[in-house]
């Protein structure tokens, strides 16, 4: 009779003492029997914390980005705004992405390219048949200075890049380095001259001129 009450308070036990399955509540300690109530407001407090600035992350990424290109515009839908180049500065013509500033100011080959330099450009650098092209019709009957030189006895553009002689538009026999001039030196600048096409020319001969640069991007 003893072991059949044993058993029954046995039975007892284990039923109050099992919620679901194998686990026991009296073996399953309570998280805040493990930390301290101030350490788990600590961690609520910066758990939200981290959520809004992620938040406030985003808010200022995606104003910025739209804030980039002109009224907020982006020509695809990417997660980098692609924005249309900015316009040339006023009195540049834009050509291919490129900015030109024409002149009729007369300045030697030096003087020129200083002049360029100053307004963040370049003599012209043509290196295309399209864009001497566009040259041509800002030099018809002027001769005109093109970034293009052998000062050192190699032609080079201004960029110190080398001639392509497969993409040239010399006039017929030059380069020459002509010196019966009688002024001394040989001619080591490029010009378009009268007839569009190109010549070499005493570097301190006064010419009218053409700048480039580069149409700037709005992520530059």
């Amino acid at each position: 009779m003893a072991n059949e009450h044993d058993k029954f308070n046995l039975l007892q036990e284990e039923s109050n003492s099992v919620e679901t399955g194998n686990t026991t509540r009296s073996n399953v300690p309570r998280m805040s029997q493990l930390v301290p109530t101030s350490t788990l407001r600590l961690l609520c407090g910066l758990s939200s914390l981290c959520v809004v600035l992620l938040i406030l992350n985003i808010i200022v990424t995606f104003t910025k980005s739209n804030s980039e290109c002109p009224n907020g515009a982006n020509t695809e839908m990417t997660s980098l705004p692609v924005c249309p180049p900015f316009p040339c500065p006023e009195k540049w013509f834009e050509f291919t992405g490129h900015c030109y500033y024409i002149t009729n100011t007369l300045k030697s080959w030096d003087g020129a390219k200083t002049t360029c330099e100053k307004m963040n450009s370049h003599l012209i650098m043509i290196n295309s048949l399209e864009e001497q092209e566009f040259a041509v019709e800002f030099a018809v009957q002027k001769t005109t200075w093109i970034g293009l030189s052998d000062a050192d006895g190699e032609w080079k553009w201004v960029d110190k890049t080398p001639l392509d002689w497969n993409q040239t538009y010399w006039r017929e026999g030059q380069p020459d380095d002509w010196t019966g001039h009688g002024k001394g030196g040989g001619e080591d600048c490029a010009q378009i001259a009268y007839d569009q096409k190109w010549n070499d020319e005493q570097c301190n001969k006064p010419y009218q001129f053409i700048c480039e640069k580069e149409q700037r991007n709005w992520r530059k």
